[in-house]
């Protein structure tokens, strides 16, 4: 039974964590507004993280995660399944999303920065695909930014006509360098 609360406190902690991130910036949310607003002590955090940096790698590790994955099976795929899939895992790891573009500061971090940027380029090189030109280069760069900055800015970019509207706008950017 004690195990069943451990998981449980741990995973309170975490979704409480991500949310005051996602809200306050990483550098601003407090481990203490964690404890306060889940009504532990800050001591309690530390029995099941070593840290902040230690919740926030692991609020963040499922989206990176996924993100790896999705970026290995991608491979050969049609650029517009590749942008529409992209959007549809950054709506599901909505909140992650919403720590990295609201506290840049989250980039600053080694493993957090370097994964990100890996994955960026990875991205940017499948919707480009093979003999690219600087056109296309720039319209898949604008094709990503339209669909991670609708995400992250648009609270109601997963309800289906604001999706669509987001995905033609960006599909529309990478058909320029065509």
């Amino acid at each position: 039974m004690a195990v069943t609360a451990t998981i449980s406190t741990r995973e309170r902690i975490l979704e409480t964590a991500a949310e005051l991130f996602a809200l306050r910036g990483y550098s601003s949310a407090s481990l203490q507004d964690v404890a306060d607003r889940l009504g532990i002590t800050k001591a309690a955090l530390y029995y099941h993280f070593d840290s902040k940096d230690d919740i926030l790698l692991t609020v963040l590790r499922p989206y990176f995660e996924a993100a790896a994955a999705f970026l290995s099976a991608e491979t050969g795929r049609d650029p517009h399944v590749i942008l529409t899939s992209y959007m549809d895992l950054l709506l599901e790891h909505r909140t992650a999303l919403d720590v990295i573009a609201f506290d840049r500061s989250v980039l600053n971090h080694p493993e957090i920065g370097e994964t990100a940027h890996r994955q960026t380029v990875r991205l940017r090189e499948l919707l480009v695909g093979t003999g690219h030109t600087m056109e296309r280069e720039v319209a898949a760069t604008a094709a990503l930014g339209a669909v991670r900055s609708a995400t992250a800015l648009m609270k109601n970019s997963s309800e289906p006509i604001v999706r669509a509207a987001v995905l033609r706008a960006a599909l529309a950017a990478l058909d320029t360098g065509v």
